[in-house]
């Protein structure tokens, strides 16, 4: 797939889970990809499936990114 932050493109690999409440993506990747990213005043809460807080999580944010896959 490719995600697009403005008019610059990244081909990456995803992880599509229709069940999530809110999308994420790793750090590490963010950096890699040099997405502009803001930090949050104050982290907000991400927890995992059995509902425990994600150490580190929450603490920057994107302005929206486009997932496109193919010509969709």
């Amino acid at each position: 797939m490719v995600l697009y932050q403005g008019e610059k493109g990244h081909r990456i690999k995803v992880l599509l889970d229709t069940g999530c409440s809110i999308a994420l993506i790793n750090e590490k990747t963010a950096e890699k990809l040099g997405l502009e990213r803001r930090k949050h005043k104050q982290a907000d809460s991400i927890e995992s499936f059995t509902g425990e807080s994600v150490k580190g999580a929450g603490q920057y944010y994107t302005e929206p990114l486009v997932l496109q896959h193919r010509k969709h």
